[in-house]
Order: structure tokens, then C-alpha cells, then sequence
């Protein structure tokens, strides 16, 4: 399986790289037991997030796809970046194990 990952975070410059990692890793650690059990070895997973930033804090949309499954997250006004990261690979997980 290949990974892509798509970050659409153009408030969050400083932290690209720190976003870029937790990505990586909620993806490989939350996700990869429940991907594997539904993907083929040679599946591309898509993993695209957006970030946005305001008054009240930060709003993320996390979508993991890939061949037969497709997986939506939402979550709003997170005051701590990797709180809101990790709350979305939480919900996809969810997701995954229904």
C-alpha cells in the first residue's frame, strides 16, 4: 500500500512540518490495522486534510479514501492543533470499525 498525503493548510505555515508528522503518524499508528484489513496490498491510500484558522480556533476535515471506501471527519474551534488532529483520525477510526 502507498500513501498519499494531501495538507491543505495555507493559516498554518510554522507548523507545516509538525502537521505533516502527526499526519504520518495517526495514519500509520490509528489507522493501519484497520486499513489493512480492508485494502488490497497494492490500494493507494489518500489521506486529505484542511485546516483552517479563526477567533475561536482551528476547524479541521480529514478524508481517508480508498478503492470501495471513503471516510469523512469534521471537527470545530480546537484551541491545540494536535487535538484536533488526532480527535479526527479518532472519528475515522470509528468509522472504520463499524
Amino acid at each position: 500500500m502507498t500513501h498519499e498525503i494531501i495538507i491543505h493548510a495555507p493559516q498554518f505555515t510554522n507548523e507545516s512540518e509538525y502537521i505533516n508528522t502527526e499526519v504520518g503518524n495517526n495514519l500509520s499508528g490509528k489507522l493501519d490495522a484497520y486499513i489493512r484489513k480492508m485494502a488490497k496490498e497494492d490500494d493507494k491510500i489518500r489521506a486529505e486534510l484542511t485546516l483552517t484558522r479563526d477567533k475561536l480556533g482551528s476547524t479541521g476535515k480529514l478524508e481517508i479514501s480508498f478503492p470501495g471506501h471513503a471516510y469523512r471527519s469534521s471537527r470545530e474551534n480546537y484551541a491545540k492543533l494536535d487535538d484536533l488532529i488526532n480527535h479526527l483520525f479518532i472519528h475515522i477510526k470509528e468509522q472504520m470499525g463499524k
